[in-house]
C-alpha cells in the first residue's frame, strides 16, 4: 500500500507540473524588458534574423565584404564559423537573407547571389551555387533579399532574369529541377511561401511589380497581380488561411485579399487597403483579423480579414511583427520592441522596452522559439526569456 501511494503521489505531481508547463504564457515584461539569456557580439553587420532548432541556432554576419554563417548552441556558445562568399556592401551593407535549417542542412544566399548550403552538424559545405553566373540572375537594388522555401526534395529561388526567373532545385545536390522565366523581374524581398491545394502545390512569391502564382511542381506561371506603384519591391510574407490569400506590398500598394480557385490556376481580388502599407516587416493573421503596421498612418493597426477595414490602431510607429503564442510582439525602427494583446480586433500594449545594444538601423525581423525571443540589431544578438514570470 505505501508503494501504491507513493506511485500515485508521483504521477499527481508529473500531471500538475505537465499542466503548468502547459499554463505558463508570455506575460507583461518590466520597463527594463524581459530577462536577457545571452547576448552575442562581434557578428559584422547585417539584417538577417537567426534558424532556430531544437539544438542550434544559426546566424549570418558580414566582415570586410565576407559573408559568414555562424553556428551557436542555445546557449550562446560558439560551434563553429565559416566563409560562404562575398556580401552586399553596396548601401546598407550587410547580411539580407536569413538562413533556413531542413533536417541535417543549412542553407543561405547572400545579397551577392551566393546560395550555398552546409551541414549543420559541423559547417562542412556540401554544395553552392550562384544566381548571376550559374542562372544569369539580376540583383534588385538592394541585393538578394528573398529567404529561401523549401517543399519535400526541392528548394526554390528567384535569380531575376529573363530565362531563369523562378527556379526549382534539387537541395541535396543543387541541380535545377525546373525553370520559369515568369515576369522576367528582379526577384522582390519578402518570403515566398507554398501551399498545399486539393490539386496541386502553389508556389506563391513576388518580382518587382508583381504577385505571381506557379505551379509548384512544374513551374507554370498560372496567374499574376499586377501593383500599382513602382519603386516599393513587395517585402512581406503573405498569408493564406486555407480559403484567402492575403499579401502587403508597401506604400502605394497597400494589401489585397485574394480568393484561390480550389485548383489554384485563378486568383480574384476581394478587396483592397491603401491604407494597410506595412513597407518590411511582415503581418500576422489571427481569427478574423490581420496586424502589422501602417506605413503612411504610422500606427500598429488589426484589420477585418472579410472588409480590409482597419478597426483598431496603436501608436507605436513601423517596423516588423511576428505572433508568439496568442500575443503579438512589435519591433519598431526606433528599437522598442511591444508586446500587443489582440483581442477581437481590438489591440493593447502591454508593455515595451528599448534594445541598446547593437549598431545601425533597427531593420531585423524577430524570432520567437520555445519561450525566447531573438532579437538582431548589426553586430548583436540577444536572446531574451519571455516564460520567465
Amino acid at each position: 500500500m505505501r508503494n501504491l501511494l507513493f506511485y500515485v503521489l508521483m504521477i499527481l505531481a508529473a500531471t500538475c507540473k505537465g499542466q503548468a508547463a502547459l499554463q505558463k504564457s508570455i506575460s507583461p515584461w518590466p520597463g527594463e524588458g524581459p530577462p536577457v539569456l545571452f547576448e552575442i557580439n562581434g557578428l559584422g553587420n547585417g539584417y538577417s534574423s537567426p534558424a532556430v532548432t531544437s539544438k542550434q541556432l544559426f546566424v549570418t554576419g558580414e566582415t570586410d565584404s565576407m559573408g559568414y554563417l555562424y553556428a551557436y548552441n542555445l546557449d550562446g556558445t560558439l560551434l563553429w564559423k565559416v566563409a560562404y562568399g562575398q556580401e552586399f556592401t553596396i548601401s546598407f551593407r550587410g547580411t539580407r537573407a536569413d538562413p533556413v535549417v531542413v533536417d541535417s542542412l543549412v542553407y543561405i544566399c547572400s545579397g551577392m547571389g551566393e546560395l550555398v548550403c552546409f551541414k549543420a552538424e559541423n559547417g562542412k559545405k556540401i554544395w553552392s551555387v550562384n544566381l548571376f553566373t550559374d542562372f544569369g540572375g539580376v540583383n534588385p537594388n538592394f541585393g538578394y533579399s528573398m529567404p529561401l522555401v523549401f517543399d519535400g526534395d526541392k528548394l526554390f529561388c528567384l535569380p531575376g532574369g529573363e530565362k531563369n526567373n523562378v527556379v526549382a532545385m534539387n537541395r541535396f545536390t543543387g541541380e535545377m529541377v525546373w525553370s520559369s522565366p515568369a515576369k522576367g523581374e528582379t526577384a522582390g524581398y519578402g518570403d515566398p511561401i507554398v501551399i498545399s491545394l486539393s490539386s496541386r502545390k502553389l508556389l506563391i512569391t513576388a518580382s518587382e511589380m508583381f504577385i505571381m502564382g506557379l505551379d509548384a511542381a512544374t513551374g507554370e506561371l498560372l496567374w499574376t497581380y499586377e501593383l500599382a506603384f513602382k519603386g516599393e519591391v513587395p517585402c512581406n510574407k503573405p498569408i493564406f488561411d486555407g480559403t484567402n490569400l492575403y499579401w502587403v506590398a508597401g506604400p502605394g500598394n497597400g494589401a489585397v485579399a485574394a480568393r484561390l480557385s480550389p485548383d489554384g490556376s485563378r486568383m480574384e481580388v476581394t478587396w483592397k487597403n491603401i491604407a494597410f502599407d506595412t513597407y518590411f516587416g511582415d503581418f500576422a493573421g489571427i481569427g478574423n483579423y490581420l496586424y502589422g503596421y501602417s506605413n503612411s498612418l504610422r500606427k500598429y493597426v488589426s484589420v477585418d480579414k472579410l472588409s480590409g477595414t482597419i478597426i483598431n490602431s496603436l501608436p507605436f510607429g513601423t517596423g516588423s511583427t511576428i505572433l508568439a503564442e496568442s500575443m503579438l510582439i512589435a519591433y519598431n525602427q526606433r528599437g522598442q520592441v511591444g508586446l500587443i494583446r489582440p483581442e477581437g480586433g481590438k489591440i493593447e500594449l502591454l508593455s515595451s522596452f528599448k534594445v541598446t545594444t547593437g549598431s545601425n538601423e533597427h531593420f531585423s525581423h524577430l524570432v520567437y522559439s520555445d519561450g525566447k525571443l531573438y532579437v538582431r540589431h548589426g553586430h548583436a544578438l540577444m536572446a531574451f526569456n519571455l516564460h520567465s514570470g
